[in-house]
């Protein structure tokens, strides 16, 4: 049974890897980092969606059985396209609707900030997403959002160095903007690496929800809904990039270990 196949366009879309690895340590990975067009979002919608569909092309074409869409931007700009691309028969995961069904299962919630690139907010995909769920009636949600679009790069650059980006976040969240909201979607998969650096600048009622355990549960579903979960007792870890970086390969290290498979890949993006 094939990998399953998880893309970004760096290091960020290893916290979705690593929550995936850990819930579904039977299942291979074969992970794809678009380190050499990094970040995506400040690219194009246009821009996104080529690359976007070229990756999850490849990835059905090294044999993966499902895609992971591990990028807020690409999610945002270009899952109509993705899903596509890759056919009917090949469960694609993006980053924004199970963010979205968990908010409106949740008891108490009743407004929600978001932060996340310029491309992903731009998109207005969160806000139409909450807006469908809100015209079924019960729970209504609603959405303060704000793009923070220094953010991924600062914490990118920081995650190597062992530093926060602590005046990036004070920039964006310390002025009060979001402190009547009831949960904070941290709208880019880098995000997650500073979530406790995010909390100390939200009211403590203010719930930081963990988007890579969600996707991961959500993958786990699909996988089983599609009767593809692997019981598979060897499973393997591959990690390519369009760039070969040391800056990748050090984050992949410090999530997977020293023993991990990288390797560089051509794609003609």
């Amino acid at each position: 049974m094939g990998p399953i196949g998880i893309f970004d366009s760096g290091i960020g879309g290893l916290t979705v890897a690593r929550a995936a690895c850990d819930l579904l340590p039977n299942e291979s990975i074969l992970y794809f980092g678009d380190t050499a067009h990094l970040p995506y979002g400040e690219k194009s919608p246009e821009l996104i969606r080529k690359y976007s569909t070229r990756i999850a092309l490849h990835l059905v074409n090294s044999g993966c059985k499902a895609i992971v869409v591990a990028c807020n931007s690409a999610s945002s700009n270009a899952l109509e396209q993705i899903r596509e691309a890759v056919g009917p028969n090949i469960p694609v995961i993006d980053m924004v609707h199970p963010v979205v069904e968990h908010l409106f299962q949740e008891e108490d919630t009743n407004c929600v900030g978001l932060i996340g690139t310029r491309a992903t907010i731009s998109s207005g995909l969160y806000s139409r997403a909450i807006d469908k769920h809100n015209l079924l009636g019960g729970v209504q949600i609603n959405l303060l959002s704000r793009p923070t679009p220094l953010l991924a790069s600062a914490i990118e650059e920081g995650f190597y160095n062992d530093t926060i980006p602590g005046a990036v976040l004070e920039a964006y969240l310390d002025d009060g903007y979001f402190d009547r909201v009831d949960s904070m979607i941290l709208g880019c998969t880098h995000y997650p690496l500073v979530r406790k650096d995010v909390m100390k600048l939200l009211p403590v009622s203010v719930d930081v929800i963990d988007p890579p355990l969600i996707i991961a549960k959500t993958l786990k579903q699909k996988l089983i809904d599609n009767n593809i979960l692997s019981t598979d007792e060897h499973s393997f870890r591959r990690f390519q990039v369009s760039d070969l970086t040391d800056n990748f390969r050090l984050g992949a290290q410090r999530f997977f270990g020293a023993d991990i498979d990288l390797e560089e890949v051509e794609l003609n993006l």
